[in-house]
């Protein structure tokens, strides 16, 4: 399941409109073997997909789904259901289910995987309590814990002196990935999971360079990117046999 990967962030949006079902067609359509996307609650408890807490300036937990999609309509796109997006990707491509709240975590699992096999999706967040609550209730489910330096200094200090064991100990999770933003690289984080077999997804990247660098280092297993397109054509030619 986890080597090499490209997983479309928010499917392929550099092609079409973030967290839409245009988006994750495209995304199906280049080959991505991944698509990451955002799941929120509406106040009528809709599942829905869609990254930022709010549109339009107003909270997406005071919408109903109704009121959401008004808003989206005069901006030009439609905010998808999780469902929708379920019953597109079913048996076509995987999926990094990214939970941006606490609190419904059941109603998410119980959802996907209704229609995804146990294989074929993971669940990421920022929130440890979410992967703890998810691990102790569906042991079977990979989960990845989200790390950025803005987010998550504190957890990344403790990866950096104390080793993957030990941070286990002290947050009481054992993600299956570590999804580490590009930005805290330079931290040796890399080299830590490395040491313990621990699978990492890299985010976001998008330079060209760094892209390429990624996909050939057999320390990330998936990198998550708003170009798909380009990353799927980088790791083509990086398979190509050498002329020599």
């Amino acid at each position: 399941m986890l080597t090499n990967r490209i997983i479309a962030h928010r499917g392929a949006s550099n092609c079409a409109k973030e967290n839409t079902i245009e988006a994750y067609e495209k995304a199906i359509e280049i080959g991505a073997d991944f698509i990451e996307f955002d799941v929120r609650i509406t106040k009528d408890g809709e599942l829905i997909s869609h990254h930022d807490p709010m549109i339009a300036n107003q909270a997406i937990s005071q919408l109903s789904f109704a009121e959401i999609n008004s808003l989206a309509y005069q901006q030009g796109f439609r905010v998808p259901t999780v469902e929708e997006v379920l019953r597109l990707t079913r048996n076509k491509i995987k999926l990094a289910v990214e939970l941006k709240e606490e609190g419904y975590e059941e109603k998410v699992l119980a959802l996907v995987m209704g229609y995804i096999k146990i294989d074929n999706f993971v669940i990421l967040s920022f929130n440890v309590s979410s992967l703890r609550w998810i691990k102790s209730k569906y042991p079977g489910v990979k989960t990845g814990l989200l790390l950025s330096k803005k987010k998550n200094n504190y957890l990344i200090i403790l990866l950096r002196f104390f080793g993957i064991l030990v941070f286990h100990k002290l947050i009481r999770l054992t993600p299956d990935i570590l999804a580490l933003q590009w930005e805290t690289l330079k931290f040796g984080l890399l080299q830590i999971a490395a040491k313990q077999g621990k699978p990492v997804f890299v985010w976001t990247v998008n330079d060209q360079k760094m892209i390429g660098k990624l996909l050939n280092d057999n320390r990330v297993h998936g990198i998550i990117t708003d170009r798909p397109d380009l990353a799927r054509k980088l790791l083509a030619i990086s398979r190509q046999p050498s002329a020599f």
